[in-house]
């Protein structure tokens, strides 16, 4: 098993100061069990504006709005300028940003940072795409074209030509300087995307329990690119196999019932706690999307009105709830992420939910709680 990694999110809203993040930054590396601070390249939430609300989100009080996100790019630059010995990790899309303006950013972030900087580079979701003039359709094409490109600006000794699926450059060169090489890693699931992980990232990362539900599942998919991995010539032990973990971290003296009946997480968990609708009536859950529904290719939350969503959420029923997260104790939450560490992860991002349904007050036990988290998950991984 390769040196494990980990990640903890930064929920970076512009009713906050950008030196939140920074701020953020500078409690995880005084942990010491935290490798990387994250930021996520979104323009708008996964929340539709109705579920915004005092009663189900505590913070909606303060905060007007969930899409005010700040600018994920200059969040890590604030908490790389903040920190001395911390690790940037930022997840985006193909479909916003140019191959070379990609890079050129994560070169400049990864000299700011003093060592690569990981970024994670998925398909793109409509809700990013179709509101501003992207086309969600050219996803994986894109994906395809902006890794392929990285890497030969990356290995090139010159000016490069290539003839992409959407992007074509004619002796195109953004200077020599590669101080830090920064890591690409695919982001996402399906046959496609995991073949053009193994022939192009530097690591292929996914999300559990949405895509893979068990450790013995994520386990399958390794393998899967592993021998892939093999076939091209590459070494998958150079590889980096990432999860994010959708969890819900319960504090001494919670009623998991304040989670498991929010409306916000129920929302959540129609939406995206199986990214395969059809994998519900395997776990004997009823769906409430058709089978064909998958989030990142559907999802409007500012299209919804208040009776759909509130049809959503009503149509969602616990057990759904309880299987859509790692859902526990700190102690407990670690140990599912150990599992999936023993199945092959190397890198780790705790997604925690929690902070978003429980009041403010709680917000110093919250991350502690996540720090510990990772603190006995490290504890008992051995690299």
């Amino acid at each position: 098993m390769g040196q494990l990694e980990i990640s903890i999110p930064f929920s970076g809203s512009r009713y906050l100061p950008p030196q939140a993040a920074g701020q953020f930054a500078q409690v995880l590396e005084a942990s010491g069990v935290v490798d990387h601070f994250q930021a996520w390249d979104q323009l708008t939430s996964w929340y539709p504006q109705a579920l915004w609300r005092p009663e189900n989100a505590p913070a909606a009080a303060l905060v007007p709005d969930c899409d005010a996100f700040q600018d994920a790019f200059v969040s890590a630059a604030f908490a790389a300028a903040m920190t001395t010995d911390l690790g940037l990790a930022i997840s985006t899309d193909a479909l916003r940003r140019g191959p070379a303006e990609l890079l050129q950013t994560m070169l400049t972030l990864s000299d700011g940072a003093g060592r690569p900087v990981i970024c994670k580079l998925g398909a793109g979701e409509l809700k990013q795409a179709l509101p501003f003039g992207h086309r969600r359709a050219e996803g994986l094409d894109r994906l395809e074209d902006t890794l392929r490109i990285i890497r030969l600006l990356l290995d090139a000794p010159g000016p490069i030509d290539h003839d992409g699926h959407h992007w074509t450059y004619r002796q195109a060169w953004i200077g020599g300087a590669r101080a830090q090489r920064p890591r690409f890693m695919a982001m996402g699931g399906g046959p496609r995307l995991m073949a053009i992980a193994a022939e192009l990232a530097d690591g292929f990362v996914t999300i559990a329990p949405f895509a893979f539900a068990s450790p013995e599942q994520y386990a399958e998919a390794v393998a899967s690119v592993k021998a892939d991995l093999g076939r091209r010539g590459r070494d998958p032990e150079a590889f980096t196999f990432g999860l994010w973990h959708a969890a819900v971290i319960i504090l001494d003296g919670e009623d998991p019932d304040l989670f498991l009946d929010n409306a916000l997480l129920r929302f959540f968990a129609a939406m995206a706690g199986r990214l395969d609708q059809k994998a519900w009536a395997a776990e004997g859950v009823d769906a409430v999307f058709p089978d064909d529904w998958h989030y990142a290719l559907k999802l409007l939350p500012a299209s919804l009105s208040d009776d759909e969503v509130r049809s959503v959420v009503g149509r969602t029923s616990r057990r759904m709830v309880e299987r859509s997260y790692t859902l526990g104790t700190a102690k407990e939450v670690a140990a599912t992420m150990a599992a999936y560490a023993e199945a092959g992860a190397t890198y780790h991002s705790l997604c925690d939910m929690a902070p978003f349904v429980r009041p403010l007050e709680a917000g110093e036990a919250a991350l502690g709680a996540q720090l510990e988290a990772c603190r006995i998950l490290k504890a008992t991984v051995s690299p």
